[in-house]
């Protein structure tokens, strides 16, 4: 059983979050490592960038990420003519210079429809004919994502300690026949993209923007 917490303790790791996060990109920065993009929940793109267009918004390079039982649906999505509804689960993705592949796009099926992955196990899984291995670590340091395939290992720092995390989606939405990754640690989703990492430490390619209050 969780213990509630506190709104002070709670704004104390929010805080830490956004310390560790500035860390990150600061170091990621000075690496020259490809800048974040936006994740956006489907209301929220419709009234934030659709419904009222402002500066704070791009316009172009936004898709539509619809998660269901057996593939994620990607579609191009233009704020200035917007779908008149989106399905279920759905989200709106906008990585500066990645394009996604439009269609139906095979997800991995876990044995159920969303992966709790344990701690300190390595997970070797295959999506299509592409092996990929998965491992979550959790030290001192945070919670860690290791994830495999192509001969290669990308580590990506997603949150604090113990921080509890789901595996969401894996499917190639960029075409590369290499897997991406939606997963949620903490409180925060994020999307990993194949075509924006390079081997070593990375950023994710976005973070679901919390609208709103808290």
């Amino acid at each position: 059983m969780t213990t509630p917490q506190t709104p002070y303790v709670r704004a104390l790791g929010q805080l830490a979050q956004l310390w560790a996060g500035a860390l990150l990109a600061a170091s990621a920065w000075a690496a020259g490592i490809p800048e974040e993009g936006y994740l956006l929940e489907a209301e929220a793109w419709r009234s934030e960038v659709a419904g009222a267009p402002s500066a704070d918004w791009p316009v172009d390079g936004w898709y539509r990420l619809s998660l269901a039982d057996r593939n994620v649906e990607v579609r191009k999505a233009q704020p200035s003519h917007p779908d008149d509804a989106d399905p279920d689960n759905s989200f709106y993705v906008r990585v500066p210079g990645a394009r996604l592949k439009e269609g139906l796009r095979p997800k991995y099926r876990f044995s159920h429809l969303i992966l709790q992955p344990a701690i300190g196990k390595q997970y070797e899984l295959m999506l299509g004919k592409t092996p990929f291995s998965l491992a979550v670590e959790s030290n001192a340091e945070g919670t860690h994502y290791r994830i495999g395939y192509g001969g290669e290992t990308y580590h990506y720092p997603l949150g604090l300690p113990a921080a509890a995390t789901l595996v969401h989606a894996v499917a190639d939405l960029d075409g590369d026949a290499m897997p991406d990754f939606l997963v949620e640690v903490g409180d925060e989703l994020v999307l990993l993209l194949s075509t924006r990492a390079t081997p070593g430490t990375n950023l994710p390619s976005a973070r679901l923007v919390a609208m709103g209050g808290c």
